[in-house]
């Protein structure tokens, strides 16, 4: 049935992850070093979508391709969450798109607070979470909490055949 609960936590974990695309995931501050003094040149905000600059005339000199993994994870996460949630009739196949899906997310977790962004640049960078950092831990705890009555769900029917 559709209307379970952990339909809800599903999507609950679909939205979660589909606003990473609408906030900026972490905040990029480059700095150079002139005559031993640190200056901060730049700044940027890093989401789903791409690098983006709000001063107009700055050039980022970090590669846009830095978004690309962050991009291909939350879409990987949303087709899997969206097909597990019209899987309620294929109870085991559900559970697998359900773990999958966790551990996806545990991978961007990882990523986002270890800073693979500074992977790809060569620039003295600063990297620090900003609010779309914590929607991958929202959909983390949604998709364990969905696991969990889903493997209830399943003992539930196995225990009355």
């Amino acid at each position: 049935m559709i209307q379970r609960i952990q339909t809800l936590f599903l999507a609950l974990a679909v939205i979660a992850n589909v606003l990473m695309f609408f906030y900026p995931v972490v905040n990029i501050t480059e700095f150079t070093e002139v005559h031993s003094d640190v200056l901060e040149t730049d700044y940027y905000e890093m989401s789903a979508l791409g690098i983006s600059d709000p001063s107009p005339d700055s050039i980022p000199q970090m590669d846009k391709m830095a978004s690309l993994p962050l991009l291909i994870i939350i879409l990987i996460i949303v087709i899997f969450v969206v097909y597990a949630i019209f899987r309620y009739k294929n109870r085991p196949h559900q559970l697998k798109l359900v773990k999958l899906s966790i551990f996806l997310n545990i991978i961007l977790v990882a990523g986002i607070f270890l800073n693979y962004p500074q992977f790809f640049t060569d620039a003295n960078i600063m990297i620090e979470p900003d609010l779309g950092a914590y929607f991958p831990l929202i959909s983390l705890v949604l998709l364990v909490v969905a696991n969990r009555y889903i493997l209830k769900d399943h003992k539930l029917v196995s225990s009355v055949d």
